[in-house]
């Protein structure tokens, strides 16, 4: 290996942001250009969302709108296909299969030599002349003309409260075999959080043998909706009630309402809106923001992120049978007593507090995005060196056209780009495949017409 390898591109993260770049990379770039797909762990391409071994974790999104490529709807259906005969657009694939898919398209991309694959981290980045040196754990330094930043979910969870008393009992990476690896059959859980993240663990418990009582606390105590078909209702612009975060919430409380009246329903007023919730985020003050993110966003979730429909029978077999017990509360304390870790919580509609013992807590409210504090040495390497900006609702990074990096002072950081939940800020939805195919197509093209 020779003291500087030298690269057009340096994508770092091998997830499922970083495939989907490099394999639009390798579609659009010209013979001799070379991209280098920085990752650790056993299994590239899949990342954190699926990883997981459970079938009962399924795709939030069907088949039909889960391609790699947005030039080519059908690829994931027609691959899926050959897996499991008599899929249609309508199907809901374990996550576990979309994995496959994925490292699928990065096996086949690796077989050109545009793109190489390096199991390696990357530890920090500096500046050399016009290009940038990055610099992994094995210490071999590599130049790139440009960097992206794929690193996708890379926070675990915010603790929501005090847990040095309870740590053999507290898991706080859901997404980890660990978390609930290690119970008896009848073991008490409680999973805290009600969103989508908290299914996929009830859901796998129960894949797992497990039938012992199942709790779940969140503020509002609200589960997520599910996918139904509906007949969409296409929007050609943006409603012009839009420009505050309480008219858009009235004229959309109306438009469900007058949909309703003529037999249609609510999930295709919902997603009317997906194709201009980046304009409509944008044009919001900081102010208006913050406001959405305190009143409506946990509505605008349960809405908009729905899932499958099979997930939510499941779901409400468990409630119905009362294995699974929703509780809408803040957690006040955390304590051990004896063999069990008692969480003690406020009710949000009595105010009146009770307490629970369990001998598992897993904390299920969705990955930390505050950059401001965490240590992870590449992100804290950027952010001291003012390439980095974390924004200031903590929802990720600044960043500008095709998640270019913004600067300390608010100026373009030349050639350093990031792609995928990072561009939260901007966009407001950026972690799902389809935002993120469209993200990886655009910054590929980018990437080769610069390079």
């Amino acid at each position: 290996m020779s003291s500087k390898e030298k690269y057009d591109v340096a994508v770092i993260g091998a997830g499922a942001s970083g495939t989907l770049l490099s394999a639009q990379f390798n579609r659009h770039a010209p013979r001799g250009a070379r991209l280098t797909l920085i990752g650790t762990g056993s299994r590239p391409a899949r990342g954190v969302a699926y990883e997981t071994n459970f079938l009962a974790n399924v795709l939030n999104v069907p088949a039909g709108n889960m391609s790699a490529f947005p030039d080519d709807r059908e690829h994931f259906i027609r691959w899926l296909r050959s897996r499991i005969p008599g899929s249609d657009s309508g199907t809901f694939a374990p996550r576990l299969v979309y994995g496959e898919y994925l490292e699928g398209i990065l096996a086949d991309t690796l077989q050109r030599e545009t793109v190489t694959l390096r199991d390696d981290r990357a530890v920090k980045l500096t500046r050399d002349t016009d290009k940038w040196l990055v610099h992994t754990q094995d210490d071999s330094p590599i130049s790139a003309n440009s960097v992206v930043i794929a690193i996708g979910n890379a926070l675990a969870p915010d603790s929501p409260l005090d847990i040095s008393t309870i740590l053999p009992w507290y898991r706080g990476v859901p997404w980890s075999p660990e978390a609930i690896e290690g119970l008896s059959r009848t073991a008490s859980v409680l999973l805290i959080g009600t969103g989508l993240t908290t299914v996929d663990v009830a859901l796998s418990l129960r894949e797992s043998g497990h039938d012992g009582p199942i709790h779940a606390v969140s503020r509002h105590g609200r589960l997520y909706c599910h996918h139904k078909p509906y007949t969409p209702q296409p929007l050609t612009e943006v409603p012009g009630e839009f420009r505050t975060p309480h008219a858009a919430l009235r004229w959309t409380r109306a438009a469900v309402s007058n949909l309703q009246k003529s037999g249609g329903d609510w999930r295709a007023v919902i997603d009317s809106l997906r194709p201009y919730t980046a304009q409509i985020w944008s044009n919001w003050t900081l102010k208006q923001k913050s406001s959405f993110l305190r009143h409506a966003r946990n509505l605008w979730d349960i809405h908009r992120h729905r899932m499958a429909p099979e997930v939510a029978g499941q779901l409400n077999t468990l409630l119905d049978n009362r294995i699974l017990t929703i509780h809408s509360g803040r957690l006040l304390k955390a304590e051990s007593i004896g063999t069990k870790a008692r969480i003690t919580i406020r009710q949000t509609h009595t105010n009146e507090t009770f307490a629970l013992d369990v001998d598992r807590v897993v904390n299920c409210t969705g990955p930390s995005r505050n950059y401001t504090k965490t240590e992870i040495p590449l992100i804290a390497n950027l952010r001291d060196n003012g390439w980095l900006t974390p924004d200031k609702l903590r929802l990720g990074i600044e960043t500008g056209t095709n998640g270019q990096l913004i600067d300390k002072d608010g100026s373009y950081v030349p050639d350093l780009y990031t792609i995928g939940p990072l561009r939260i800020p901007a966009l407001l939805e950026s972690i799902a495949i389809p935002e993120i195919r469209v993200q990886a197509e655009e910054l590929a093209q980018l990437l080769v017409k610069q390079h």
